[in-house]
């Protein structure tokens, strides 16, 4: 787990003050991907392809949601 971690977002000429980084694991631990798989999985069966104009289609750590309609509201 992570402890005394901080962090800072970087967006063009803007850096913010240090960010406590309060939970979580390091980058690369073997336990990610597991927490991952279990975290997005009800993601990916968000979409109704029995509609015919919703999919979801995830590959790894990348997952994109596809809607048809006349509108955007639709």
């Amino acid at each position: 787990m992570l402890t005394g971690r901080r962090t800072r977002l970087r967006f063009d000429d803007y850096t913010s003050e240090d960010i406590k980084i309060l939970n979580g694991i390091v980058q690369g631990d073997p336990f990610s991907m597991l927490l991952y798989v279990i975290y997005c999985s009800r993601l990916v069966t968000t979409a109704d392809p029995a509609s015919r104009k919703e999919l979801t289609v995830a590959y790894v750590d990348d997952t994109t949601l596809i809607a048809i309609g006349k509108t955007f509201h639709e």
